[in-house]
């Protein structure tokens, strides 16, 4: 089974002035911050480098408000961009007139910190692993996903820390998982 990877980290989305109101940014993915996740049932220090996803198709990746258990929980929105700047991938989603969805920009109009999780699969030749496997740098992660496939997603909002764990394939990225 190929396993989904859940990361979360510091963050703020907010709504993108101008236009209707229904556009979230900000950083997904920053470049070079160290975490200490647990992988395969050991501890390690994880980094991504600038270009790990670079091959990612944004009209692949849906946005979902938390991290789905099934292929029955449906997204709130669709990616619209994922720009590696300097400090980290950012990204852009259009959030749809969905309950939930209302519920997210809500939130982020009143100011709550909102911050992104993501769902990823390792690529292969995509992690530098030290000799003592203690420290990885991915430097390609495999995002983009068709709906039926079960596969990462990109979510909104989470709280502003760093988490990773494991989760079988289906979870997507989400918000608030």
């Amino acid at each position: 089974m190929t396993d989904v990877i859940v990361r979360a980290f510091e963050g703020t989305l907010q709504v993108r002035g101008g236009g209707d109101g229904r556009t979230l940014e900000g950083p997904l993915l920053p470049w070079g911050v160290e975490a200490r996740v647990l992988d395969r049932g050991r501890l390690v220090v994880e980094t991504f480098e600038r270009g790990a996803l670079h091959d990612v198709d944004p009209a692949r990746v849906p946005l979902t408000a938390t991290h789905p258990r099934d292929a029955g929980t449906l997204p709130i929105g669709v990616t619209l961009s994922i720009d590696e700047r300097a400090d980290a991938a950012w990204g852009s989603w259009r959030v749809s007139a969905t309950t939930l969805g209302d519920e997210v920009l809500a939130l982020a109009r009143d100011g709550v910190p909102l911050g992104l999780s993501v769902g990823f699969m390792e690529v292969a030749g995509g992690s530098r692993w030290s000799p003592d496997r203690r420290r990885v740098t991915r430097t390609r992660a495999a995002l983009d996903t068709s709906p039926s496939s079960g596969g990462p997603r990109t979510s909104a909002p989470r709280s502003p820390r760093s988490v990773a764990r494991r989760t079988p394939a289906g979870c997507r990225c989400s918000p608030a998982c």
